[in-house]
């Protein structure tokens, strides 16, 4: 077939960007000033479906990482994104845009979509296995010009892509880019933090409200339906975050004061709280698997040792103590797992080192140990002093692998990950 003149200068164009650092400009509709490279090779597969029982390899550590989906981690690059083998650490793709800069970045680790949200507004979901746009869609990124805040968060959840600002909620069909609904934040509230997640029906998002009277604000969390967007329902989030222990519960160790943990039931046509008597100086860090996580901050303690709470029977579980002259870092529940890392404490006024330490595995239910690795020194976000809280800490568990990055509340967050699976690549 004879070639047009438009379309081989159009091929020329496409040879030239792949002779150019790899790069493919995309094109066809709007044009996004796109650039995409890949994909190179054989798609790299999960090495399991789940979280691994017995961790006691080091698999890669990755280098300014948004996490891990399946065989690849998804990575921070010049214009945007890259996704590398897990493994191997092989650019597999490469997605990037020009004149504007990446906001944020979502995915839920199941190979499917990563969703990106730029500055200029641009909502970019973005095939896991191709690295190619699925659909593009454009929301006004952030705040109203002017407003002192800067919130803005993009989540995948439930097959929706939802972006969130100070204003508004929007979702999006995972699958094709159709707008399913817009969320009409109250007026006397904003969104405040980044992070919804999904509940029996609903998308839960935490919101920042007006309080009554000379009353400090309130902090509740609004429940959005999946399918209309309308708050289903809203409920004050305590002291302590309330956290989700299944589809339907949320709990707290900390409701209205030290002493006062509650359980929240979102599963009737209105929340119904329960207030239970709990321990003071124990806040709640993690739920999940009918279990509510909480650390002993007791003058005693302050090593982090864990005490878990029966959530439908209210009663102390188990409590787990980190090894003499050792603390633990944020807990992860998992697929009926405790992930935790115990590691050397942390000098006043000090900062993090990298220095040996060991990935635990405990049983949810029990607290008893499954298994432990030693993991190699991970070298801090910072060699400043810096939040006193940073620690190692698991960040994801999933896909035959677990995620360690350091973390503190105020500081010492880093993006650089330390990956660890089975030896066999199994879970048990």
């Amino acid at each position: 077939m004879r070639m047009s003149k438009a379309r081989a200068v159009l091929a020329a164009v496409v040879v030239a960007a792949l002779a150019v650092g790899g790069w493919l400009v995309l094109r066809g509709g709007p044009d996004y000033h796109e650039q995409a490279g890949g994909p190179q090779g054989a798609f790299p597969t999960a090495a399991a479906s789940g979280a691994p029982a017995a961790p006691g390899r080091v698999v890669r550590q990755t280098s300014q990482s948004y996490g891990v989906d399946g065989g690849l981690s998804i990575d921070q690059a010049a214009e945007g994104i890259v996704a590398r083998g897990l493994e191997t650490g092989k650019v597999y793709w490469r997605y990037g845009r020009s004149g504007t800069d990446l906001g944020q970045v979502d995915f839920t680790g199941d190979g499917r979509t990563v969703a990106t949200w730029w500055r200029d507004g641009v909502v970019a979901a973005i095939d896991v296995r191709t690295g190619k746009p699925r659909w593009h869609t454009k929301v006004t990124y952030g705040d109203p010009v002017g407003s002192s805040n800067t919130f803005a968060a993009i989540d995948v959840v439930s097959g929706l892509v939802v972006v969130e600002s100070v204003n508004g909620i929007t979702a999006f069909a995972e699958d094709g880019g159709k707008r399913v609904w817009r969320g009409a934040v109250p007026k006397d509230c904003t969104l405040s933090s980044g992070g919804v997640f999904a509940m029996r029906g609903v998308v839960v998002a935490r919101a920042k409200c007006a309080g009554k009277g000379d009353s400090d604000d309130d902090l509740p969390l609004l429940a959005f339906d999946t399918h209309s967007g309308a708050v289903g329902w809203r409920v004050d989030s305590g002291i302590n975050h309330l956290r989700p222990v299944d589809d339907h519960t949320l709990v707290t160790s900390l409701w209205s004061g030290e002493g006062v943990g509650a359980v929240v039931d979102v599963a009737g046509r209105a929340p119904h709280v329960s207030t239970w008597p709990l321990p003071a100086l124990r806040p709640s860090v993690a739920a999940g698997d009918g279990i509510m996580l909480s650390v002993d901050n007791t003058v005693r303690a302050l090593d982090g040792t864990l005490v878990a709470y029966d959530v439908a029977g209210r009663r102390t579980a188990w409590t787990h103590h980190p090894a003499k002259g050792t603390r633990f870092g944020l807990p992860l529940i998992e697929d009926g797992r405790v992930y935790v890392v115990q590691q050397a404490p942390l000098a006043s006024n000090r900062a993090p080192k990298a220095a040996p330490s060991d990935l635990l595995v405990l049983d949810a239910r029990t607290g008893r140990q499954l298994d432990s690795m030693r993991l190699p020194p991970v070298a801090p976000a910072s060699s400043e002093p810096g939040d006193p809280d940073t620690a190692l800490a698991p960040w994801q568990a999933a896909a035959g692998v677990v995620t360690v990055r350091w973390n503190g509340m105020l500081a010492g967050t880093t993006a650089d990950l330390l990956v660890v699976g089975s030896p066999s690549g199994q879970v048990r």
